[in-house]
């Protein structure tokens, strides 16, 4: 039994959700239209470009292309995107983390319960959601774009009034430099979590690491206990 935590707060994308190929596939539909506009010795972005944006940008990662394309383009480029990824996601390309579901029982069963503070649009959120029936595992579910640029925090704070409790009983699991900033801003411990990336370097803000979903309860342990000596 967790002695002090008592709501664990999930990034979507990239840890609850695998999006990789989703991303890709996205883009790639979306700048068939726009072929003729990018320059032909620019290359198309990766999956890592794609993980790197989502790092750097979040879920308005497409600013960080650089593909040639002037303002305007860009701007219908992301309307395409979104068009292409409500659409894929509705198809089930995307899938939940293997694991996560006996993960969150775990929790639960050791005083913990759960919620989603998504770096995402809340029509993203939805959709995930319902295709993958992520009401069923998590208690509350929030995004950031419900709250506006740069209100991560508020965002978190808001989920923490929504289940009743403190900041020395919440901790939040992410992979975003930006999502560990914003937990520590409010005196919310962090664990950076590794699964679903390529590159694992932004992770050394959060508190705690944890690499794979077998690592997950450990280090969620591990920062229960550093949540008990800080009230100490």
């Amino acid at each position: 039994m967790l002695r002090q935590i008592r709501l664990l707060v999930f990034d979507l994308d990239y840890l609850i959700f695998d999006c990789a190929e989703l991303k890709m596939r996205a883009l790639r539909e979306s700048l068939i239209s726009f072929a003729d506009a990018i320059p032909h010795d620019v290359p198309l972005p990766d999956v890592i470009d794609a993980e790197g944006g989502f790092r750097d940008y979040g879920f308005r990662w497409l600013k960080s292309l650089q593909i040639g394309l002037d303002e305007e383009r860009m701007a219908q480029l992301e309307v395409s995107y979104r068009m292409h990824e409500q659409r894929l996601v509705a198809a089930g390309v995307g899938r939940i983390y293997s694991g996560l579901p006996e993960l969150l029982r775990l929790c639960g069963q050791n005083g913990a319960s759960a919620a989603i503070g998504a770096e995402a649009s809340r029509d993203y959120l939805l959709d995930v959601s319902d295709r993958h029936g992520l009401d069923s595992l998590f208690e509350l579910a929030y995004c950031t774009g419900e709250f506006g640029v740069g209100s991560r925090d508020e965002m978190i704070e808001e989920i923490m009034h929504r289940a009743e409790v403190n900041p020395s009983e919440t901790l939040a699991l992410g992979t975003r430099p930006d999502f560990f900033r914003a937990a520590h801003n409010i005196d919310v411990l962090t664990v950076g979590c590794g699964w679903g990336l390529h590159r694992h370097e932004a992770l050394v803000e959060a508190d705690v690491q944890a690499l794979t979903l077998v690592q997950v309860y450990p280090a969620i342990e591990k920062a229960d206990v550093l949540a008990s000596r800080y009230l100490s």
